[in-house]
């Protein structure tokens, strides 16, 4: 028999042989319930030999208000010290302070509910019979202590601390375990590392070429100048909004004048043919753009080769496409982008035979008014970045 995982009859669930990870189940929920369970009982017996069946029921009503309602202070003042911080993230992840305010203080139902009883029992009980505080306080310190044991204990099974923002919080922490972070594994190893360079030897298709040879093999064949061709690299776009046209003409106007265009698709480079993952002679292609800077009509237009990050646009296509999920990822956009970007960034950087022939550009690809910015201009702007890193003395007599 092969141990392959299956979908069960009923069609409850996936049952999974022995050696593939099988779901978790709620054995540790049930434990902890049970430990939270068992410090109201330990605490309540410890009153109940003093003050009998009253005084115990009443403790048992006072430990758990003031174990909820002190653990709910302690995250609200947690929260708010996160509202400190996040208030310098504005805009770059979010559009208004509201938006910080909603995603921070806002407590899942079951928090807002046991929290806001605490809280009005607690006032309560001040105005009826005195501080609740100073009553556990007298019950001695083993009940005492007993009560916040459960309030942090009960807290953790509401997940209190759950919030928008503390999601946002564990993304980042995950190193490079998160979905942004994966994303851009997947697309380096998976693509860019198949196209980028010249195939080492031993690989399956050896008479393929890296992209630099791809590129002089474009700029011979369709006799141009380096000037044309300036920058032999690969340019990856990373949209804010994860929206990369099919065609980067489509963004490549100014507005109001939305008739010229600055962008217009050339013939793509010589395309790779690699076996992959059981497909035979999966085609890669990368298509060349020329550029006409409409500032400088006298100027040659320019050549480069780029594109959008495929997988953000699958992204983009969840987020529209699937509203059960759609929610969720929105909510952490700005989280899985910039751990996309960071994190592909960082790996290029440490691949010899990658790093020169990659460019990424991560841009806000709107302005103050929502309209589509010109992203023929952010391109000519980072080739002359790097033409002035390259040659300062050139760029600063050249005539962009």
């Amino acid at each position: 028999m092969f141990m392959v995982a299956k979908e069960k009859p009923d069609g409850s669930g996936i049952e999974f042989p022995p050696l593939l990870p099988n779901d978790r189940g709620s054995k540790a929920q049930l434990c902890l319930m049970g430990f939270t369970a068992l410090l109201l009982i330990v605490g309540t017996m410890n009153v109940l030999y003093v003050d009998g069946y009253g005084g115990a029921m009443r403790y048992l009503v006072v430990a758990s208000a003031i174990g909820t309602f002190t653990v709910g202070i302690f995250h609200l003042f947690k929260r708010t010290c996160l509202v400190l911080e996040e208030l310098n993230h504005i805009p770059g992840r979010y559009h208004d302070r509201y938006s910080i305010f909603s995603n921070t203080y806002m407590f899942n139902r079951l928090s807002l509910i046991f929290f806001g009883l605490s809280f009005l029992y607690v006032i309560w009980h001040s105005l009826s019979f005195g501080n609740p505080y100073t009553y556990l306080w007298n019950k001695g310190p083993l009940s005492n202590m007993l009560s916040y044991m459960f309030g942090i204990s009960f807290c953790s099974l509401i997940d209190m601390e759950d919030s928008i923002t503390q999601t946002s919080l564990q993304i980042e922490k995950m190193k490079s375990l998160d979905y942004g972070s994966g994303m851009a594994y997947n697309y380096f190893y998976g693509y860019l590392r198949l196209v980028l360079p010249d195939p080492e030897i031993g690989v399956q298709a050896k008479d393929t070429n890296g992209i630099l040879k791809r590129i002089e093999t474009f700029i011979n064949h369709h006799h141009l100048s380096e000037e044309n061709f300036p920058v032999k690299k690969l340019f990856i776009l990373i949209p804010q909004s994860l929206r990369t046209p099919t065609d980067l003409k489509a963004d490549s106007t100014d507005y109001p004048d939305n008739t010229k265009y600055w962008m217009e698709a050339a013939v793509s480079l010589e395309s790779q043919e690699l076996d992959r993952a059981g497909v035979k002679q999966r085609v890669y292609k990368n298509s060349v753009y020329k550029i006409k800077d409409w500032e400088n009509p006298t100027r040659k237009p320019v050549y480069v080769v780029a594109e959008g990050a495929t997988p953000l646009k699958t992204l983009y296509d969840v987020i529209k496409m699937n509203p059960k999920m759609s929610r969720i990822f929105k909510n952490h956009q700005p989280e899985i982008v910039s751990a996309f970007y960071k994190t592909l960034l960082e790996i290029i950087s440490y691949t010899d035979d990658c790093k020169d022939v990659c460019e990424i550009i991560y841009y806000v690809d709107t302005d103050e008014h929502g309209r589509k910015v010109n992203i023929a201009r952010i391109i000519l702007e980072r080739i002359r970045e790097l033409e002035s890193r390259g040659n300062p003395m050139a760029a600063a007599n050249d005539n962009w």
